[in-house]
């Protein structure tokens, strides 16, 4: 008797708990927000890491402001693909914001 089996192919969450974005913006300055937890997290640019617990990646809302533009929600997906926070950091995603001028 031959059993027969199938294979399935998708997306498949990484085992990876890492994951970092290098944000930038125009004029660079601003102040980061992070919508999830309303935490400040820096001013730009600066590197935003990631760590999680399943793998999976996570959709990332940051508020950016600065006096004389107008505010900015940028969004994002972070993918943990490194194992360290420390290689995650040496090869970020970008994420570049250009602000607008407030009128």
């Amino acid at each position: 008797m031959i059993a027969a089996g199938s294979v399935l192919s998708g997306c498949v969450a990484s085992t990876a708990p890492y994951g970092s974005a290098a944000i930038v913006s125009e004029p660079a300055g601003a102040k980061v927000v992070n919508l999830k937890d309303g935490e400040e997290i820096g001013t730009t640019p600066l590197n935003y890491t990631l760590e999680t617990e399943d793998g999976k990646a996570e959709y990332i809302q940051l508020l950016l402001t600065s006096p004389g533009y107008a505010d900015q929600v940028t969004s994002f997906w972070i993918n943990p693909r490194y194992d360290s926070a420390e290689d995650a950091e040496e090869n970020p995603q970008a994420v570049k914001v250009n602000m607008k001028k407030a009128q």
